[in-house]
């Protein structure tokens, strides 16, 4: 088996056989001699004097994808915010067509330059140098700097992506492994060490530009920054830096901030702040310049505060706004996007990401493989803009093709390197796909590495798939991976594993488990707790706490978890929970809900399971109303907050709830679509009202239509509906929401579109065209294959099947003109034949007052359905005399019918108290059916004032005989 090796913190690459191909790429007679081995070509590249020896090797057996993990602190969102890579100046795919050895002395008549600038090979530069030793000076020594830079450059490009000829693949590899023996080759020479001499005699000759790339481009070519000769020369920077202002170019600017933050420590901070004051002056009159800033502030993320990113954000505004910044401005637009997405800020920035992106609308299958994989990974953080969703998919269809046509599906190279472009596909594509797509996810676990297994993770939970192999093939593998690779066991990624698996659940309806992968991930999590920071860093500890709570096992015979081990575990979080931030928060409090989901399964919860956990729910409510006392709240931050409260609990009864209402009628900062759809889900599941909140979800609808996706629309529809709100923005709204919705129609989940067509319907602006497309034979017959393939087995099909046939009992009463059917008779005399009787002792405690007022039981008709089989919990019977008659007269002339509907605290909203969606509907309903309908709350049944000796008889008289009506005083009568 190949074995894995890690470079660096954050690269991670398969091995390549260098016995077979060492000698031929990094022979000594290629390098450092001017003849030609047998086994060279000179190639021939334009300009004509820019010659290099480059070997002929077709031994390469292994070459695949290097991502990068940019480790700035940020929230992961449930389908998990993956590391946003780290930014630079992208120095291995410059157009090759740029001459890049004219970046600094583009117009010089130097013998010297003209001479240096023809060298074909390392050893051509470093005969250059000891040739002109007495007649070199700071351009010639910063020239043969760049000249070697651009050796290694087309050293990379000819060996390494011309060996795949295939464009996809070769924009999508970074194969570092055959460069860094490269650069160890030449960086190790004697010559080479000479060079550095010069550097650093010289360094004081040279230009500001020429100071910086020859900083950047020497540590490129594997020197330090810690180098004492770097160390000069940055030094040397910095006094520029000083003395040149605002004529300090930005070219130089950003060569510098990329050099100086290659590194780690504190050091580099305190070195980089020098710039940031000089970037802020910067003006930008020009998407290179836009993109030079870009680059600065995206090496020193660590400094930039919200002054500085909103700053930012005006010059991008500007840029677009003026038209300086174009669609063939993509990679400029890409690297911006990237940056604006980093997690600890890209909820403030879904406004300046949708202006750029939407400068690429009709020109996204223009761009490369590797911008629309970045640009997904964008849009997926962001869900919007929508209008440019059909040519990322047609984009990555195409590339994907590209692959197949060529015949390199078949190599497991191409499964790595295709993984990205597969997730673009699987995001954007229709339910009907879904099996196709899941058969070819399943190839790619088979083959996957390390690497692309944060981009099969979301593949497989936006498939939704019920394959348990495949799921189980997935994380044996990161099992695996885990076990055999010890970098891979590194507190942050052990941690993006730990929240990936926890997520996974939402899929197979929260059943799937994985033991051994949750015991190996308890033993290496406390590990870390034990030797490692995460047990005195709040942030690290909560990711520990959270995974144990959710699959310790506590309580049960069989628990992972050791009772001193749970000890320690509780008053580390007694003892942090003041410093636990909101993602924190979110992160123990899902392990609560799973935790507690599980415990529920089995026969009892354990006194230990209820100890541990009402220990740590206490904590963090004491930590979510610390939190809510905060001055300013994002719409982002109340979100963190409220799924905490709805994971730990979801009851409405506390003190926290309120404190929650009132900062959801007070959030600041902008809506965007990931906070529309967290928001809504929110209060759906607080069955909770806040009318100025769900206003301003719909305003922001309005105002943005065709940038929003169809899911997400029907989110904030179905919560009008659910809660019984009709929005201020009525017709606007629906018009709105209905274009999107059928332009997508294809794209949704059928249970999405039947909701979305449930909740017009209560609003009576359901589309003909919604309709039409609904009730037809394709759409029924989809919506078979849909059930049949889900991911839920045990709830999915239940719930298409019971919402199908409230949407066509919703279309027979108020639309009748549709000429639908109604077709559900049979599956709800199926359904009416399992139902238990209905009884509480609400519900005794009306029907035995009931039967008081009306005189007798047989008068009572309990637990009774209507045409459409509406259940009424009981109906009573009155003549044309206003007095009750039995059952068998319900046929006779001029017999009011009265359904009698019991309605719980569940029935209605909380926040603002009105009866929800739902029971509106069915009120209505029964009311066109020719019922009257009485509603008896709960709330009021079992209020202070009911209990007086008559009210509540005098309160279901006056419901059925209201005062108005003559027969109310004569049946008083008759039965005084």
């Amino acid at each position: 088996m190949t074995p894995f090796y890690s470079i660096g913190r954050h690269t991670v690459v398969r091995s390549v056989s260098w016995l077979r191909i060492k000698r031929a790429l990094f022979s000594t007679k290629f390098m450092y001699s001017n003849s030609v081995p047998k086994d060279l070509t000179r190639l021939t590249l334009v300009p004509l004097f820019r010659q290099i020896l480059i070997p002929v090797c077709n031994n390469v057996t292994c070459i695949v994808q290097v991502k990068y993990v940019h480790e700035g602190a940020g929230i992961e969102s449930d389908s998990e915010l993956e590391e946003a890579a780290e930014e630079g100046i992208d120095l291995y795919n410059e157009s090759e067509t740029f001459s890049f050895r004219n970046i600094l002395y583009p117009i010089s008549e130097d013998p010297l330059i003209k001479q240096l600038n023809a060298s074909t090979s390392v050893q051509d530069v470093f005969n250059f140098i000891k040739g002109y030793k007495c007649e070199l000076d700071g351009q010639l020594v910063s020239q043969a700097v760049i000249i070697l830079w651009d050796l290694q450059k087309i050293f990379y490009k000819v060996n390494v992506l011309n060996l795949y000829q295939n464009q996809v693949l070769s924009s999508l590899l970074n194969p570092y492994d055959i460069l860094n023996n490269y650069i160890n080759e030449v960086s190790g020479h004697p010559d080479f060490g000479m060079l550095l001499h010069l550097v650093s005699q010289w360094n004081e000759d040279m230009s500001v530009d020429a100071l910086t790339a020859t900083i950047l481009y020497l540590n490129k070519m594997g020197v330090d920054v810690h180098h004492p000769v770097m160390q000069k020369l940055i030094d040397r920077c910095e006094y520029m830096l000083e003395s040149c202002g605002p004529r300090f170019p930005l070219t130089a600017l950003s060569r510098f901030t990329v050099a100086v933050n290659s590194g780690r420590g504190l050091w580099r901070v305190l070195v980089s702040k020098m710039t940031l004051p000089r970037i802020l002056t910067e003006s930008c009159n020009s998407a290179e310049e836009f993109r030079l800033l870009t680059i600065c502030l995206v090496n020193i993320c660590q400094l930039v505060s919200n002054s500085v990113l909103n700053a930012y954000k005006s010059k991008a505004d500007s840029l677009v706004e003026r038209g300086i910044i174009t669609a063939q401005d993509s990679k400029v637009i890409t690297k911006a996007v990237r940056f604006l997405n980093y997690p600890q800020w890209s909820d403030q920035n879904g406004a300046s990401t949708q202006r750029l992106l939407l400068v690429l609308k009709g020109s996204i299958c223009g761009i490369s493989p590797k911008d629309l994989v970045a640009l997904h990974k964008v849009f997926q953080t962001h869900l919007e803009p929508a209008d440019i969703v059909d040519e990322m998919h047609d984009a990555a269809t195409q590339f994907l093709s590209q692959v197949e046509d060529e015949r390199i599906s078949s190599n497991p190279l191409a499964f790595q390197v295709t993984t990205d472009l597969l997730s673009c596909l699987v995001s954007f594509s229709s339910p009907t796909q879904k099996l196709a797509l899941e058969k070819l996810a399943q190839r790619h676990v088979e083959g996957c590495t390390p690497s692309s297994l944060p981009t099969l993770f979301k593949i497989l939970r936006q498939l939704k798939t019920s394959n348990v192999k495949l799921c189980d093939a997935f994380w044996s593998r990161t099992l695996q991976c885990m076990e055999n690779i010890p970098e891979e066991r590194e507190d942050y990624k052990l941690f993006r594993v730990t929240h990936r698996y926890m997520h996974f659940n939402n899929n197979l309806g929260g059943t799937y488990r994985h033991y051994e992968l949750e015991r190996r991930l308890i033993h290496w999590l406390w590990h870390e707790v034990e030797n490692g920071t995460a047990g005195v860093m709040p942030s690290k500890f909560a990711r520990v706490a959270s995974f144990i709570l959710a699959y310790g096992n506590i309580g049960q015979a069989r628990s992972t978890v050791s009772e001193s081990t749970l000890t320690q575990m509780v008053c580390k979080v007694d003892d942090m929970a003041p410093q636990f931030n909101k993602t924190d928060c979110v992160y123990i409090s899902r392990g609560l809900h799973i935790g507690t989901t599980f415990g529920c399964q089995r026969k009892g919860i354990s006194s230990r399971l209820l100890s541990v956990f009402t220990n740590v729910d206490t904590a963090m409510n004491n930590c979510a109303l610390q939190h809510l006392k905060e001055e300013v709240l994002s719409l982002s931050d109340i979100n963190k907050i409220t799924k905490a409260y709805i994971n730990r609990r979801g009851t409405c009864d506390t003190q926290l709830f309120e404190h929650l209402i009132k900062r959801h009628e007070n959030f600041s900062g902008a809506v965007s679509s990931r906070g529309l759809r967290d928001v809504s889900a929110n209060l759906l599941a607080m069955n909770c009202l806040v009318p100025g909140t769900v206003d301003q979800l719909v305003n922001y609808v309005v105002e943005n239509g065709d940038h929003i996706l169809g899911d997400t629309v029907v989110k904030l529809l179905y919560v009008c509906y659910c809660l019984g709100y009709t929005p201020t923005q009525t017709n606007s709204f629906f018009s709105v929401a209905s274009g999107i919705i059928l332009r997508d129609k294809e794209r949704l989940q059928g249970l999405i579109l039947i909701q979305a067509a449930i909740a017009f319907c209560f609003f009576h602006h359901l589309p003909e065209d919604l309709v039409h497309f609904i009730f037809t034979v394709d759409f029924l017959e989809r919506l078979d294959e849909e059930v049949l393939n889900c991911y839920a087995k045990a709830s999915y099909p239940v719930r298409v099947r019971y919402t199908m046939m409230h949407l066509n009992r919703a279309v027979c009463l108020d639309y009748p003109e549709t000429d639908i059917p109604w077709f559900h008779e049979k599956y709800c005399q199926q359904t009416a034949a399992l139902e238990s009787p209905k009884s509480s002792p609400f519900h005794d405690d009306v029907r035995q007052i009931l039967i008081s007022v009306m005189g007798s039981e047989q008068y009572v008709q309990v637990n009774r359905y209507s045409p459409y089989f509406y259940r009424l919990d009981f109906q009573v019977l009155l003549n044309k005399d206003k007095v009750p008659v039995t059952l068998r007269h319900q046929g006779d002339s001029n017999i009011t019918r009265i359904a009698i509907l019991l309605w719980g605290e569940d029935a209605y909203t909380n926040g603002v108290t009105q009866l929800r969606g739902k029971q509106q509907v069915k009120r209505r309903h029964l009311e066109m059916l020719g019922y009257r309908v009485i509603g008896i709350s709960s709330s009021v049944w079992n209020s202070m004032y009911m209990a007086e000796p008559t009210a509540k008889t005098d309160y279901l008289r006056q419901k059925i005989w209201p005062p108005s009506q003559d027969g109310f005083v004569q049946h008083h009568y008759k039965k005084s």
